[in-house]
This record gives C-alpha cells, structure tokens and sequence, in this order.
C-alpha cells in the first residue's frame, strides 16, 4: 500500500487544476486515469471542436464576401486532410498542456488504469492499493445516449466520433438543440453538408433568453440549416443505405432521412463504477453530491468538474480542481458563484451569457429591467458589414447593478468577459457608461445595451457619452 496526501480520480481539467495546485502546496499526489491523459477538452471537446468551427467558418465564408468589390475564386476542401490536421493539433496540445506539464509536477505520480473507491479513505488501480488524506473525484463525463425504438440497430455518431470522420456526410441528422448539437449543426454544414436539427423543445437553447434563441435560428436558417422544434422521436431505422427519424413535429408525422444521425444531447456525468458507495460518497440525480465547498457527504473527499456539476465548462472545471485542493490543504472556505462563470456556444455568430435570464431574476426578486438592442446599432458591426445579432441587459431596478449579459454576435466569446467582470464586481450600467471604450470596436455593445437604460441609442453619433 502506498500513502499519498491526495489522490485524484482522474486527468481532465479539473484532476490537472487539482493536481498543479497540490504540486504548488508540497503534497505528495497521485493522478488515476483510465482513458486519454488530457480528459474531454483537448482530446475530444473544446480544441478539435473549434479548430473544425474556425476551419468550417473559412472555408464558408470565403467563398462569399460580404463587401462589394471582392470576387472569391474556387476554392476546394480536402475534409480528410483538415481531419488529420486538427488530430495532430490535439496531440500536439496533449503533450504540452498535459504530458509535459505533469512531467514538471513535483511529488506527482501517474496510474494509468480505473481508480475504484474500496473504502473510506483507500481506493485500488488494478492490484494497487493506495491510502490517502484527501481523495478528488475528478472524473468527467460522457455523451449522452438518449433511448429510442430501434436505435440498438443503427449506427449514430456521438460527439467523439463526429471529429474522426475521414469522409464528409453528404447529409446528417442532428438530435438535440442546445450547444453541442447546434456547434455541430454549423460545422459540418459550412463544410457542405445538409444539415437538419431536430429539437424536443419549443426553440433551441431553452435555457436561454428569447432573443437569444430567435436570432440565432434567424442566422442559422439563413445558411440552410433546417431546425425542427417540438420534436418527439419515436424510432430510428436504417432504409435504402439512409438513417431514418420517425416521431411527430407539434402533433404531426414526420420522417427525416440522412446518411449520418448525429446523438448530440448532451453529456453525462461518469460516476458509475467507481466505488461511490464504499467511500461513503453520495449521488444526486447522476452528479457526485457537494456542498458549496466541494466536499462530498464524506468530508475528505472532494468533487469538481462534470462529474459534480451540469454546467459541464472546462474553465468552471480547472476553477474548481483548485478550489477543492485549497479547501482540502488550506481551509481556504471558497465557494463558487455560478452566476459568475462566462459560457459561449461557438457558432456563428456565438452565443455569450453571463448571470441570470430575465425570467430567472425576475423569479428570485419579482423585479427586473431589461434592455435588448441591435448588433446593427453598433457602429463596428456596420464597418465590417455584418450585423448579425443582438445584445440583452438584465439589471436589478433599485440599484442598477448588472446582473446578466446575453450576447448573440461573431465576437460574442471575446466580449463577454467585460459583463463578467460587471456581474462579479456588482458594476452598475452607470460604471459602464462612464468607462471610455476603444471605437470603433464590437465590445462597445457593451456601453450602448447599458446606454439604452438611459436614452434612444438609435438617435446617438457614433462617440456620444
């Protein structure tokens, strides 16, 4: 049996957040992973995800431009060949993020293999025993596999194996409506396939604002992608080399055939197998039970990341690696405000958000102000002659502090982190407006959206305070 101070149940995010914290602090730590050193992120989530999006919006937009004056020549996709590029950009990353920095952790080990709770206070890996103060659950999650008649029959693709694919679709079913499945809808149709998305929901992204939702349907029909809402599957079957969906669209019958059907609802937490109940670990509704500090109904272990939380980021997953390490080794007492963590669907234009809906605080304070504007009002937006989308402001109405920014705009993942730091700092509209912003720039939504509380932003020149 070995000891170490910490053990940590797997090498994502959150098990390299943990681990680099506790290599900071002096503690003898090991790190168990089963799968991929790296988690979902770099492997199969976020780098090959965007790097395809950011490869999909060239290849598209470039062969249509949007100002007078330029006509684009031929242009041609090799989709194998941007495959093998992205597969090689996340080794890459693998290795300098993950195998190199763990190389350059102090008093940290790697176990390769499943890490199985046997007690209280010692799980196994394989015939290895190890014994430890503080244990980190760190496991992550998986896609989720949703059940209809016949899909045991059919071959679908899950998020891992849409990255892989050598050969373009020529078309693709995509079930689901929220982040994944609508990145998904626009990578793989900028590269020319035809695209349908079939939603249970009454719109896509149900969680998010109305406005939101409605101009991103806007932009994503305008591109040919089809979007069905109110959605209920019945079957999948295979017919004439196609894939098949049979299920009602609001009450009426509907099939959809494609050569690709794509499960993109969501993920699961991976917390099945690992010995839970020997810790003394509880569960609620699939996730690993924490309190506000991170700490499971055992109190020397701790949780963080996918397997811990539905807001399954990979940032909100690091964040909380270090948090449960230093509450663990330094009775820091911190917690996380989710209101404060920044999320973006990586379409075009990309969805941002931060703190709550209109509906969500007018539920907790039965007050509530909000104002939505235009891209187009934006004079940067205009210069670069796309227009697309649209700014919303949530602000409590007696202190005129910002408590939610929505954001549907090209640039949304860059310009959200300005209302972050608004919603986190407690900054009124009033310390927005005061702020001098670069012009012209489409971070200035941020000003007009806080401007529109006070006055008609349509009637503005371009720099007026």
């Amino acid at each position: 049996m070995e000891n170490y101070d910490l053990v940590i149940l797997g090498a994502g995010s959150a098990g390299f957040a943990a681990a680099i914290k506790s290599s900071e602090l002096g503690k003898k730590t090991a790190i168990i992973e089963r799968g991929t050193i790296g988690g979902t992120c770099v492997n199969v989530g976020c780098v090959p995800s965007k790097r395809l999006l950011h490869v999909g919006d060239e290849y598209y937009y470039s062969r249509s431009s949007r100002f007078k004056g330029i006509e684009t020549k031929e242009i041609s996709l090799n989709f194998a060949e941007v495959i093998q590029d992205t597969d090689d950009l996340v080794k890459k990353m693998r290795q300098t993020k993950y195998v190199d920095v763990l190389n350059s952790l102090s008093n940290t080990v790697f176990l390769r293999g499943t890490g199985v709770f046997v007690s209280k206070n010692e799980a196994k890996v394989g015939s290895q025993v190890l014994k430890a103060e503080k244990f980190l659950i760190a496991t992550g999650s998986s896609p989720n596999i949703l059940k209809f008649d016949g899909a045991d029959k059919v071959d679908f693709l899950t998020s891992v194996e849409a990255l892989s694919l050598k050969k373009l679709p020529e078309s693709m079913i995509i079930i689901g409506g929220r982040a994944l499945a609508l990145e998904f809808a626009q990578m793989y149709a900028h590269f020319g396939s035809k695209v349908t998305v079939l939603q249970r929901s009454s719109r896509i992204l149900p969680e998010d604002e109305p406005e939101v939702s409605d101009e991103l349907t806007k932009c994503m029909r305008a591109e040919g992608i089809e979007i069905h809402t109110g959605v209920q599957i019945r079957e999948v079957a295979e017919r004439n080399g196609l894939k098949v969906v049979k299920g009602t669209v609001d009450g009426n019958d509907k099939e959809f055939e494609a050569e690709q059907i794509l499960m993109a609802a969501g993920r699961n937490p991976n917390t099945a197998g690992i010995g839970l109940d020997a810790a003394g670990v509880g569960m609620e509704k699939g996730f690993v039970k924490i309190s506000g500090y991170l700490q499971t109904t055992n109190p020397n272990v701790y949780a963080a990341g996918d397997c811990a939380t539905p807001v399954m980021l990979e940032t909100l997953a690091a964040k909380m690696g270090n948090i449960a390490v230093r509450n663990a080794f330094e009775n820091a007492n911190l917690t996380i405000n989710y209101e404060e963590v920044p999320s973006v669907v990586f379409t075009n234009p990309q969805v941002g958000k931060v703190g709550y809906t209109e509906e969500e605080y007018s539920a907790k304070t039965h007050a509530c102000a909000c104002r939505t504007i235009p891209m187009s009002l934006v004079a940067k937006a205009q210069v670069i002659n796309d227009i697309r989308g649209v700014i919303k402001m949530v602000i409590d109405p007696k202190t005129l502090k910002i408590v939610g920014v929505h954001v549907v705009s090209p640039l949304a993942a860059e310009i959200i982190h300005e209302a972050t730091v608004a919603v986190q700092f407690g900054l009124t509209i009033d310390d927005i407006i005061d702020t001098v912003h670069v012009f012209p720039t489409i971070s200035e939504a941020i000003k007009l959206v806080a401007q529109s509380f006070r006055k008609d932003v349509s009637k503005l020149s371009c720099c007026v305070e």
